[in-house]
């Protein structure tokens, strides 16, 4: 294998983003016999790329490597090799958490250990005792925390954090408003997985919008 001379450059939604483009054309390949049809899919796909993420002229040939792949174990092949390059989410530790949700005084923290951060584009789990979720994410180099509640039931919608439709749940978060006494609620449906949540998400800037829009007063 040749030596890294390409410094981490994707984004964990870069990454998703490249896996979602890259079954586009597996798909493609799987089921159509149509070349002009396949052509057409890698060209939306290089489209799609290009438009979402900046590369130099090294970086760019990488990435392009996914147009040679031919089959799902070429792709699985593909995708491992550009875990190097995935700048991973800021490592979260207990006392992190702890940190960001002073006012909590027992809740349940996530299962850290498990974490793959290069995987994940925010940190999200539930309380199920409270029917509380906890969020974090990440902006401008510093850990961000969120907290709200969450509904039980689940129907099929869309979700508000990766705008992709799967079963939701509603998700509440409420601030101090600007008049002492008073508070600004925000409910939104977001995915009742966010495992799942999370590797749907292909365009940070958005999921951070969302939660900046749910903590304003």
């Amino acid at each position: 294998m040749e030596k890294q001379t390409i410094q981490p450059f994707l984004t964990v939604a870069n990454y998703h983003l490249i896996e979602q483009q890259l079954n586009k054309i597996l798909n493609a390949l799987a089921t159509s016999n149509d070349n002009n049809i396949i052509q057409a899919v890698r060209g939306i796909v290089d489209t799609e790329i290009t438009a979402n993420i900046t590369m130099t002229t090294d970086e760019t040939q990488l990435i392009e490597q996914l147009f040679s792949v031919t089959d799902r174990a070429q792709g699985e092949a593909y995708l491992v090799s550009l875990k190097p390059y995935v700048i991973p989410f800021k490592t979260v530790t207990a006392s992190n958490i702890k940190s960001l949700f002073k006012k909590e005084k027992k809740f349940k923290l996530p299962a850290l250990e498990e974490l793959d951060f290069q995987h994940i584009c925010f940190l999200a789990w539930d309380d199920l005792g409270t029917h509380r979720k906890y969020v974090i994410i990440e902006q401008d180099d510093k850990l961000k925390g969120i907290k709200g509640t969450i509904n039980n039931g689940t129907v099929k919608g869309i979700c508000a954090i990766c705008n992709r439709h799967a079963d939701v749940a509603l998700f509440t978060t409420s601030v101090k408003g600007k008049i002492v006494g008073t508070f600004t609620s925000h409910s939104n449906y977001i995915c009742a997985d966010s495992q799942q949540c999370n590797q749907h998400v292909t365009d940070i800037h958005k999921t951070i919008e969302f939660f900046d829009r749910i903590t304003q007063k």
